[in-house]
Order: C-alpha cells, then sequence, then structure tokens
C-alpha cells in the first residue's frame, strides 16, 4: 500500500503549533511524505522477509517499484506538448488528441514509427483516445529526496 500526504499539515492535524518551526517549514517546502508498506507475500517477492536482507539498496528499489506508478502521467493535455514534438509527428498528435484513429490514415510501418516517437511525449496513439470523455487536468510535480533544514536537530530520546 502507497500512502501519500502533505506532511507539514499531517503535523498540524495531529497537534503541532502553527509556529511550530518543523511544521512551518514543512509547509513552506510543500514537503509531501511517501510510504509504501509491504505485507508478507510482497516481502517474500522481493527478498526481504529475513531482516538479513534487508539493505539500503534493496529498499530504495522496492521503493521505486511500488512508487513507478507516481512518475507515469498522462502529459497530452499540457498546453505546450505538441510544440515539444517533432514536426514530422506533430501533425499526428493533434490529430489523436482530436480523437482521430491513426491506423486508418497511415500506413503501418508509419503509424509505428509515429507511435515511438510519440510516446517519449507521454502520447500513446496505439490506444484510441475518447473525446466524449473530458480528461482529468494533471499538474506535473518532480519528486526530489529532501534533506531537513540545517537547524532541526534530531530527537535523541525518542
Amino acid at each position: 500500500m502507497v500512502k501519500v500526504y502533505l506532511k507539514g499539515q499531517e503535523l498540524l492535524d495531529r497537534g503541532a503549533a502553527a509556529d511550530d518551526p518543523v511544521a512551518s517549514w514543512c509547509v513552506d517546502q510543500g514537503l509531501v511524505r511517501v510510504e509504501v508498506e509491504l505485507k508478507r507475500r510482497e516481502l517474500q517477492r522481493l527478498g526481504l522477509n529475513y531482516l538479513g536482507d534487508v539493505t539500503d539498496e534493496r529498499l530504495a528499489l522496492a521503493f521505486e517499484e511500488e512508487t513507478a506508478f507516481l512518475r507515469k502521467v498522462d502529459r497530452s493535455d499540457e498546453p505546450d506538448i505538441l510544440m515539444a514534438i517533432p514536426a514530422r509527428s506533430r501533425v499526428h498528435a493533434a490529430a489523436w488528441l482530436k480523437g482521430q484513429d491513426l491506423r486508418q490514415l497511415l500506413s503501418n510501418g508509419s503509424f509505428y514509427r509515429h507511435a515511438r516517437v510519440l510516446k517519449q511525449y507521454g502520447i500513446d496513439i496505439t490506444q484510441r483516445r475518447d473525446i466524449h470523455n473530458f480528461p482529468v487536468k494533471v499538474r506535473v510535480v518532480d519528486l526530489v529526496p529532501l534533506s531537513p533544514p540545517s537547524w532541526y536537530e534530531w530527537d535523541k530520546a525518542a
């Protein structure tokens, strides 16, 4: 199970004072905490079912695998997406965005050549685009690790 939440708001909800420097820093940074909870079967599958098997590298690999969906986003609704696409494939991307079936317009070789190029831009022309459903607008946020501020001290008593 993957849990994602705003860490600053979570601290405030759990009783941190509004002027708490850690909670304020988390809110200011827009800190998002991502946790992965693995059950016994998944731990066995990943080779992490014994404490001696657990390493930082294996944990990082498991985290990357379980959170991969966070890095896969349909970017086809971004306003500048067409300008980023090479000119030869741009017209085909625009047609697909309007709901046209490119298999009927292109030869097999051309279709797959453009499909390969457009896939790099988050557009999959091998799947029909349903223009009757309103697409969800997504704001892409780059997830990066964050180090604690220099003034933060770990509570060694805890």
